[in-house]
């Protein structure tokens, strides 16, 4: 029987890789780059050291990756201040926690975002409190796609992994979750499902608003 829901955070409860991704675009031409957008969708949900390779797989080994990322920090932060939370939110995230919450789950996250700054996030997005669990990308030896940070959320949550289900938007989640052992939902939001993705996952499911109408049916299917 599912007793957790792991969540994913940037783009799945949050509306976020717009500026994440943004801030790539607008910083990297102030350092005289142009960021082709497969560097960007590659390197989300992954940690900074995968990152790092990534980009420099696009744009050349002199690509000064650590120099842009701390550039990046003061924009991408004056963005989310000024975003409203209702705006920030992917759409239905607030409804979903809350019933979620009155149904008796254990809601965890796991971002490969910062501890500090997601919880910061989730606060002005007025969602963390809903959250009994918060694992992030600096709390774990290897990020997504890892399973490292799907198995801490599950210890602390006291859930094995076969009674928890991650809901996530990116490959990096589904293949985590899955090298975890623990069920996945994916809601694509910058990369469509491919057939590796949909193959590996319970359910793809168009927007986070659709996940309350297939998880029960799903949590009882798993309790077979």
């Amino acid at each position: 029987m599912v007793q957790t829901v792991i969540f994913d955070v940037d783009g799945t409860l949050l509306d976020s890789e717009k500026i994440y991704m943004g801030t790539w675009i607008s910083v990297g031409a102030e350092y005289g780059y142009e960021i082709p957008q497969g560097a960007l969708l590659e390197t989300r949900a992954v940690n900074e050291a995968a990152a790092e390779k990534i980009f420099k797989k696009y744009c050349g080994e002199d690509f000064p990756y650590w120099d842009i990322l701390m550039a990046r920090k003061a924009p991408i932060e004056e963005l989310f201040a000024s975003t409203p939370p209702e705006i920030l939110r992917m759409p239905g995230a607030l409804q979903t926690l809350q019933t979620l919450k009155n149904l008796g789950y254990t809601i965890a996250a796991a971002s490969s975002t910062f501890y500090e700054k997601t919880c910061r996030h989730l606060r002005h997005a007025e969602l963390y409190d809903f959250f009994d669990v918060i694992v992030c990308g600096d709390m774990v030896d290897h990020g997504k796609p890892a399973p490292d940070i799907f198995l801490k959320a599950a210890e602390l949550a006291g859930t094995a992994p076969n009674q928890c289900i991650v809901v996530g938007d990116t490959p990096a989640d589904v293949l985590g979750a899955t090298a975890a052992k623990i069920p996945v939902i994916l809601i694509p939001d910058q990369v469509p499902a491919n057939e590796q993705t949909r193959a590996l996952s319970l359910s793809v499911l168009p927007e986070l608003s659709k996940l309350l109408d297939i998880l029960d049916t799903t949590a009882k299917e798993m309790s077979l």
